[in-house]
């Protein structure tokens, strides 16, 4: 698997609501930031924020690699989905790395707001 496989994976469970696909792609030690400022600190709290996209609809995920270096990969990605009758939008840039089993290492999300969304 590569990373255009992995993020067309993630992509797919995430719009399906499939959180155990999803977590499936994570290795169970991951070093996963949901912000830049907010490292989870175990696979337990990864579980925890996923199950977030349960209360998501109509979702709209782009994906798009601009950066990579060995088996680390800079993806550009942009979100919109409605919750609760809410249109939600954000975008930014995850810096992902994935191990020789394809099973994501490091994961650092950024840059989520719809400013950047907007003026994209």
């Amino acid at each position: 698997m590569n990373i255009d496989t992995w993020l067309s994976t993630f992509k797919e469970a995430w719009i399906s609501h499939n959180v155990d696909a999803v977590l499936s792609l994570f290795h169970s030690q991951v070093i996963y930031y949901e912000t830049p400022f907010n490292k989870l600190d175990d696979f337990a709290a990864l579980e925890n924020a996923w199950k977030t996209i349960k209360k998501q609809n109509n979702i709209q995920l782009n994906l798009k690699v601009f950066c990579s270096k060995g088996n680390m990969h800079a993806v550009l990605w942009r979100l919109e989905y409605t919750k609760s009758g809410e249109v939600k939008k954000y975008a930014g840039t995850y810096l992902i790395e994935l191990n020789s089993d394809n099973k994501c290492i490091y994961f650092f999300h950024t840059c989520e707001n719809n400013d950047y969304y907007n003026n994209s």
